[in-house]
């Protein structure tokens, strides 16, 4: 089964507070929300033409109500999951209380309705400051590049170990989910360009690609299956991005659109 990237938070709302168009708002995976500092991914989109709106030069806050209805406002950083083609935004609130919370997106278009989202208790995927599955993953001793990855311009050094090698050697590592052939929004390909051009300045960590499904190279025959390791970590969209220390510990993570300095920004801290 074909995966989505990036659930809808929420249907079609009605502008207020000066929009003149109809607006949707779309974020992170629901049930990847937790308690304690997030990096929630959110965008306005015109359902009249399904198309994203907004710029890098725009400036948009974004509202956060608790269930106790107290409000947290952030600034939001426009970031390119495709260079100059389409962005998101991304919001970085601090969830102090589980349950029902609801956004809103102002923007120069205006206050967007509220966005009913829940902060759950616990979530599926490995938050920050947890330790990573070391899941057993496919690599280029054993398999051909292009049964293990779909990216046409596959970096090989990114399929030499498993991601329990790299995330139990005493290295810190860079693990990407991703499947360019099979991605929803095509968001995958401009993320893993993103990752290689980071890496290429730094060193001291490794890199492990996971491929989103096993048999790629099926040439269309069946259902796409996903890997293990996609089941092991709970991922329910596609790309991640985790950044581990080495001690297995998840430093960061990035689901969807990655910034080259958010990446770098990450690597760069771990010391």
């Amino acid at each position: 089964m074909k995966r989505l990237f990036l659930a809808a938070m929420a249907l079609t709302l009605g502008a207020c507070g000066g929009g003149s168009a109809n607006l949707t708002i779309v974020g992170s995976s629901p049930s990847t929300i937790g308690l304690g500092p997030q990096r929630i991914v959110m965008a306005e989109v015109d359902p009249a033409s399904s198309a994203f709106v907004g710029g890098p030069d725009e400036q948009v806050d974004v509202t956060f109500t608790s269930p106790s209805n107290l409000s947290q406002t952030v600034r939001a950083r426009w970031v390119w999951s495709i260079e100059g083609v389409r962005g998101f935004l991304i919001a970085r609130p601090d969830f102090d209380e589980p349950g029902a919370w609801a956004a809103s997106i102002t923007s120069p278009r205006g206050t967007t309705g509220e966005t009913a989202f829940t902060v759950n208790t616990d979530i599926p995927i490995p938050e920050v400051g947890e330790p990573v599955p070391a899941s057993v993953t496919r690599t280029s001793a054993n398999f051909a590049l292009g049964s293990i990855t779909t990216d046409p311009d596959p970096d090989p050094t990114f399929y030499e170990m498993t991601v329990a090698d790299a995330v139990s050697n005493g290295t810190p590592s860079v693990i990407v989910f991703a499947t360019p052939a099979f991605c929803q929004t095509a968001t995958c390909g401009p993320t893993m360009e993103i990752v290689k051009k980071v890496v290429a300045s730094r060193s001291g960590f490794d890199v492990v690609h996971v491929e989103i499904y096993e048999n790629v190279d099926s040439e269309g025959a069946g259902p796409l299956i996903e890997v293990p390791a996609v089941v092991e970590w709970g991922l329910p969209s596609e790309p991640w991005v985790y950044v581990v220390d080495a001690d297995g510990i998840a430093t960061a993570r990035f689901e969807g659109a990655v910034s080259p300095a958010e990446l770098g920004a990450a690597l760069d801290a771990l010391g």
